[in-house]
């Protein structure tokens, strides 16, 4: 069939899972997250900044994104 890669990596039988839970692991991938983008912001000198995720069509903050695309428009059921 096709060529295979030796990554170094133990096979796929003789794997054991490092976290007990999917809550630990998901846990453990927020510190990951966190701890990656405070380094990145004291060492680059970056502001976090945090935009609304949904806005009203009538707020015109995206109208005109660059004179040429149309804001993007959806009726989510649970938001009015």
């Amino acid at each position: 069939m096709g060529s295979s890669v030796d990554l170094g990596l133990p096979p796929v039988e003789t794997y054991k899972p490092v976290f007990s839970s999917l809550l630990e692991l998901e846990e453990t991938l927020l510190l990951v997250k966190k701890t990656f983008e405070d380094n990145l912001k004291e060492n680059v000198g970056l502001t976090r900044v945090s935009a609304p995720l949904f806005l009203n069509r009538d707020s015109g903050f995206n109208d005109n994104l660059n004179g040429v695309e149309k804001p993007a428009t959806f009726n989510p059921r649970d938001y009015p």
